[in-house]
């Protein structure tokens, strides 16, 4: 039999994949079974066909394969020496390309790549994630900053987004460069592999260039068959210029092809994966923000108490995370058990991680010098991020004494003015009580508070309440009774309305789609509203006051705590507890806006993008901006939810959706049947909103840290230490820039820290101590690392120094 090798010049380079889905209409161990099942069968096609390349990615995979099949990942890295097997992606696996953090995107690299130099000795510089439903417009970024110069996708597919070529030079907003392309029709092909050829090539025809052809069988995994392998040979037999090739060898082909520019993101597929499934997306979040507090709290721990910093126990949590990212699980889209599975997962993430954290503290705890009373509640109170946080604290101590014969006292005996909560087991008879106040603490750093004998100051307060209303001196809420939502929200200092109707006005939404909502790129804005049942005053005291309003509709009974503070500069805060039943429905939360001509722009992975307010769902992270053209800002972050959407001058959170789980369309639901329906039960989250002419992107994101990154507090009862009972071991001086990561490289030769400009400035940021300067072009990221003289260089995602 005739083997053909590679042409010189072909029209279609013909790839041989296998897409394979760890997770999704079965768990993962299911998925584990198949990964090692497809990669045997790719080996034996491998030794029958010479001239055949096999593709495939995710580090994850390979992993299982190691620790479960050594003889086939053996076979693997030969092939892999012989260049026939060839390694795409760089990940740890391929995930949701919207739902996770900027650091998460970066972390996807840096274990994924540091796995494959090490057990394979290459380095991938092709991205690829040809089955994730939507792609952020920060990813040429973050792809570049890790050492990837091309990616590979598949959706939005043409009927869902139009694109001036297949193949094209994507760009972020800070200017970062891939070459993309987009498969056509698909990454699953195998007996229909004539008819594929035949329309890929009239597109390359067409085109004027080389195109690629994705073949073999996907999803639960299989790879190329025998037959197709068979259909290609007789192709190159009759003349056709196509070949086995693979996306390294594509993209070095097209090298000198014209690439149209492509900038921002690449949207949309399947809008309802960003709001299905709640507590995923809650735990995502919370296990996000635990483990970079656990890193940060580690640093500083090393650096002041020279305690040793966990590095594999680290990383492992950041891969376990990492995998519960796939765009199935993350996007919600999978079978309930498999979600369960996930759930659990982040949990532990969270639960790992805080043991990491309180570690840490404790270790850093015993340098510092303690209260002069040891048997008072003396507590240390830590800000785990890069930004100075003034912040409401609310904290349980054990009082020796009757709370209302005690002082709040920061370490130099200055007073605080506090106020009584009631305690988390109020059914219980004990001295713990729940304390409020306002802490001021240092970036990465720390301050000394205790509770001293004796009466507290007389304070006087600027709150007011009354049946319906909460006023202090910055803003005046008022709560409308018949729908409990907000009537009004005014800025006294501005002397303006925040809002252009009731806000915060939940609605219920029919929605007939399925988990993914195929074909649509909005969803519907009218509804059944919610009738307030109660208003009722929880809290006044010299620090905030608070209302609990309960309101509801057929579905669902939505439980809203509107707190106001008596300090001007902190934000409006509702925290939210949902009692949800609906089916087949989703909840909006409406914001009208009195902003005129508002620009609407929301957090995106490691950055942010403007989009019109034309009633499209876009997926966004903790926070969305409007800026009116008055100059004024509105701020909104929350704790849990990626879904938003803004019609003229209205934003709209798309809070939840109850589809059936892992419901594809063309599949019709049949009446009768039981089915189980996503985001069934009881959630919390939180809100902060904060306005005014000082609010803008960098104080959106500090608005969100200070939400997703609050302070933690911890009894301060170690003896020993006699360091500062007030420090910041590091700080940055910038106008529009900040800090979001302080971790130990992994190579454990230095620290890593990362930057990010917000504002669209060039910015100069200064390091304290160490008064080292460095220059951030327009929402641009860098990573610095220390050299061994302690100095910050220079250095990229990989964290290898430039």
């Amino acid at each position: 039999m005739t083997r053909l090798t590679v042409p010189e010049a072909l029209q279609l380079h013909m790839i041989g994949n296998a897409h394979i889905d760890p997770v999704w209409l079965w768990r993962w161990p299911e998925g584990c079974a198949e990964a090692i099942s497809t990669c045997w069968s790719a080996i034996d096609r491998l030794e029958e066909e010479p001239g055949f390349i096999f593709t495939r990615g995710e580090a994850v995979i390979y992993r299982w394969i190691e620790e479960l099949e050594p003889a086939l990942f053996a076979r693997i890295q030969e092939y892999v020496a012989k260049k026939r097997w060839i390694i795409v992606n760089g990940w740890w696996l391929q995930a949701d390309c919207n739902l996770p953090a900027g650091e998460a995107f970066i972390r996807q690299a840096l274990y994924g790549k540091r796995y494959f130099r090490e057990k394979f000795g290459i380095d991938v510089t092709v991205g690829y994630n040809v089955d994730s439903f939507g792609h952020a417009g920060t990813l040429p970024m973050l792809l570049r900053h890790t050492g990837f110069d091309s990616y590979v996708f598949l959706r939005p597919e043409p009927h869902e987004k139009t694109l001036p070529s297949s193949l094209f030079a994507w760009t972020s907003p800070d200017g970062s460069q891939v070459t993309a392309f987009r498969v056509p029709f698909g990454y699953n092909v195998s007996e229909s592999i004539s008819e594929r050829i035949k329309d890929i090539s009239a597109m390359a025809q067409k085109a004027g260039y080389p195109f690629m052809c994705f073949y073999g069988v996907g999803n639960h995994g299989g790879g190329p068959t025998r037959a197709t392998l068979a259909v290609i040979r007789d192709k190159q037999e009759e003349g056709h210029a196509l070949g086995f090739s693979d996306p390294r060898r594509y993209f070095a082909a097209v090298t000198e092809v014209p690439r149209p520019r492509v900038d921002g993101e690449i949207q949309y597929h399947a809008i309802g994966c960003y709001a299905a499934v709640s507590a995923l997306k809650a735990l995502n979040r919370r296990a996000e923000a635990g483990l970079v507090q656990a890193e940060a709290g580690s640093v500083l721990a090393s650096l002041a108490a020279e305690a040793p910093y966990p590095y594999e126990k680290v990383s492992e949590l950041w891969k376990k995370l990492l995998f519960n990212q796939f765009h199935d699980t993350l996007g919600g889209t999978c079978i309930e058990s498999a979600t369960r599975d996930a759930i659990e997962a982040l949990g532990g993430i969270i639960q790992d991680a805080e043991e990491i954290r309180n570690t840490a503290l404790r270790k850093l705890a015993a340098t510092i010098t303690p209260g002069a009373d040891p048997t008072a509640a003396n507590f240390l109170v830590f800000n785990l991020t890069g930004t100075e946080q003034e912040l409401p604290v609310e904290y349980e101590p054990w009082l020796r004494d009757r709370v209302e014969q005690c002082r709040l006292c920061d370490e130099s005996g200055s007073e605080f003015p506090y106020q009584t909560l009631p305690a988390e087991s109020q059914a219980a008879a004990s001295r713990i009580r729940r304390i409020l106040f306002t802490a001021r603490v240092p970036s990465f750093g720390y301050r000394a508070y205790s509770f001293a004998s004796g009466q507290p100051a007389a304070v006087s307060s600027t709150l007011k309440t009354s049946a319906h209303t909460l006023e202090s001196s910055r803003w005046r809420l008022e709560i409308d009774p018949q729908t409990g939502s907000i009537a009004s929200l005014r800025d006294k200092l501005e002397g303006r309305e925040i809002f252009a109707g009731r806000a915060h006005c939940p609605l219920v939404v029919a929605d007939p789609s399925d988990t993914w909502s195929h074909g649509l790129d909005r969803f519907g804005y009218e509804g059944e509203s919610f009738v307030c049942e109660q208003v009722a005053l929880e809290e006044k005291g010299p620090v905030r006051a608070s209302m609990r309003v309960r309101a509801r509709a057929s579905a669902a009974i939505i439980t809203s705590t509107y707190y106001v503070y008596d300090d001007p500069a902190l934000p409006l805060e509702i925290r939210v507890h949902l009692d949800w039943r609906g089916k087949n429905q989703l909840l909006r939360l409406c914001y009208p806006l009195s902003l005129p001509a508002a620009n609407f722009r929301y957090e995106v992975p490691y950055g942010s993008l403007e989009r019109p307010a034309n009633g499209q769902e876009y997926p966004g992270q903790r926070w969305v901006l409007a800026s009116g053209s008055d100059g004024y800002g509105f701020a909104l972050a929350n704790d849990a939810k990626y879904s938003y959407a803004a019609l003229e001058n209205t934003l709209y959170i798309t809070a939840l959706r109850s589809p059936v789980f892992a419901h594809h369309n063309p599949y019709a639901l049949q009446p009768g049947n039981e089915y189980a329906y996503t985001d069934q039960g009881i959630q919390e989250f939180t809100l902060r909103l904060q306005a005014g002419r000082e609010v803008d992107a960098l104080r959106s994101y500090r608005l969100a840290d200070g939400l997703t990154q609050a302070p933690t507090v911890i009894p301060h009862v170690a003896r020993g230490g006699k360091g500062p009972q007030r420090a910041s071991l590091l700080a940055a001086q910038a106008n529009s820039s900040l800090i979001t990561c302080l971790k130990a490289a992994e190579d454990r030769q230095g620290l890593i820290l990362r930057l990010l400009e917000v504002g669209g400035l060039t910015d100069t940021l200064t390091l304290k101590p160490a008064f080292q300067q460095f220059t951030l072009a327009p929402y641009s990221i860098a990573t610095l690392r220390t050299a061994k003289d302690g100095a910050w260089r220079e250095s990229d995602g990989l964290e290898t120094e430039r």
